[in-house]
């Protein structure tokens, strides 16, 4: 019982920090997207490995020419290579772009998916984990 417990806390906690990175992040995101200004963007490439995906685009901002990683939290919709998008562009930070639809720049952007899956592994562990030891315990019928 003691490890299911622990299993489920260890859950909780893993829900918590994913929802406090999304915030944080979706906070930052929509400061880009209410006081940046406003800019095309081209997907210069797309990236796909086992733990990330990304894009890369770009842009111009304060008369140069940049580049930026795009990401998402939770599902990344498959955007063409050479499609415009229209991106917000940091005034403080112009290496920082955000996206009205979620996406932005922070490589930690995709960090709340990862830990979403991180909680509902251990939940699921624990929860199996309980169910084994129960069966296991339980005297044989018959």
């Amino acid at each position: 019982m003691r490890r299911t417990i622990t299993g489920l806390a260890i859950a909780f906690v893993l829900g918590l920090i994913s929802v406090g990175i999304f915030l944080v992040g979706e906070q930052q995101r929509t400061r880009i997207v209410d006081h940046g200004s406003p800019t095309r963007a081209t997907v210069t490439s797309d990236h796909n490995d086992e733990f990330d995906h990304w894009y890369v685009v770009s842009y111009t901002a304060q008369g140069q020419a940049r580049t930026a990683e795009l990401r998402y939290p939770w599902v990344i919709d498959k955007i063409p290579v050479g499609q415009a998008l229209t991106v917000y562009v940091d005034p403080d930070h112009p290496e920082r772009i955000a996206t009205a639809d979620g996406y932005s720049t922070p490589p930690w952007t995709s960090a709340p998916g990862w830990f979403a899956v991180l909680a509902v592994f251990a939940a699921f562990i624990s929860v199996v984990g309980r169910l084994t030891s129960s069966r296991k315990q339980s005297p044989a019928n018959g």
